[in-house]
């Protein structure tokens, strides 16, 4: 029994210390710049970058990486088909933020797409190594079925 009960130790203790081995899951471990890696409803080669703060706050912002250029060169002479595809092709929110477990919360103080703002959000399946953060978006803002993120610590 002692025996099992050391190897157990041991095994954890080696899933905690091997980089890559474990995934750590306080919110201290999320404070930094992180990279957009893949984000399945904004296509191949996404753009994005998520701050967290050691005080609670974060922002986000993603888009894809094929936005179009407005002809006018006036964000507010937009065609509408050109500010359909920003809308369809962007987000951005913040706010303050919490992680229970591998739950990451997020209170939304702002965001482009208001009928997120003054809710709060829940992420899934949060992991964090020490250059990868993921989780899942059980409610994507675009509808559809629950979308996997993967983020890379900014260098």
């Amino acid at each position: 029994m002692k025996r099992a009960i050391m190897l157990a130790a041991i095994s954890l203790s080696l899933a905690t210390a091997l980089p890559g081995a474990g995934a750590a899951q306080s919110a201290k471990d999320l404070v930094g710049t992180w990279t957009l890696a893949t984000a399945d409803a904004f296509g191949p080669n996404p753009r994005g970058i998520a701050t967290f703060e050691a005080n609670g706050r974060f922002s986000i912002m993603l888009m894809r990486a094929d936005l179009p250029v407005y002809a006018s060169n006036n964000r507010t002479q937009a065609t509408p088909a050109e500010h359909k595809a920003t809308v369809n092709g962007s987000i951005a929110y913040f706010g303050t933020y919490s992680l229970s477990g591998t739950d990451l919360n997020l209170h939304i103080e702002g965001s482009t797409f208001p009928n997120w703002t003054g809710h709060d959000q829940k992420r899934t399946n949060v992991s964090v190594t020490a250059d990868e953060f993921k989780y899942v978006q059980p409610l994507p803002s675009g509808g559809g079925p629950p979308v996997p993120v993967a983020w890379r610590r900014a260098k």
